[in-house]
């Protein structure tokens, strides 16, 4: 049995991972990629947790979720395709992974709580464009870029 929440108890209404789904299937095909059962199955587990998860988690979930071994490099190759088609972004100081806004063109931050461990994505368009200026002024080229800020979330410093 799956102790994984059902889709509608994250949150939103029950059809948000039908939404979730279809712009995923949609960035795909933008990538020239498909959404094969295993992709869908990464981006579930996402999708329905509260936290970034690593690859180790995810395969331990899927396994427990499909009735059947899957490897953690399994998952691995697929975080890449899913990081490619900007899907999923890792969480750097985490080494774990979890679902990239939506893309936009836009730079984004995540916030990081210490306490909680939950990670918010927010966009940060001016400060991608500062590291974007002081990159091209040291005459470096970066790859890609990764703002995360850690501390203590508003859920975690309300008064009970």
């Amino acid at each position: 049995m799956n102790d994984t929440p059902p889709f509608g108890d994250r949150g939103g209404p029950r059809g948000e991972w039908e939404q979730q789904r279809a712009r995923f299937a949609t960035q795909f095909a933008a990538h020239g990629e498909s959404l094969t059962p295993l992709r869908e199955a990464v981006l579930r587990q996402l999708f329905r947790s509260e936290h970034p998860v690593g690859a180790y988690e995810l395969a331990a979930r899927l396994s427990k979720e499909q009735g059947k071994t899957v490897a953690p490099n399994s998952v691995y190759r697929v975080l890449d395709v899913l990081m490619a088609c900007k899907l999923v972004q890792r969480v750097e100081s985490r080494h774990a992974f979890c679902l990239a806004p939506s893309d936009d063109g836009k730079g984004y931050m995540l916030l990081m709580c210490e306490d909680c461990g939950s990670v918010e994505t927010v966009e940060a368009a001016g400060l991608d464009a500062a590291v974007s200026q002081q990159a091209i002024a040291a005459h470096f080229r970066p790859t890609r870029k990764v703002i995360e800020i850690a501390g203590i979330c508003q859920s975690c410093t309300e008064p009970e």
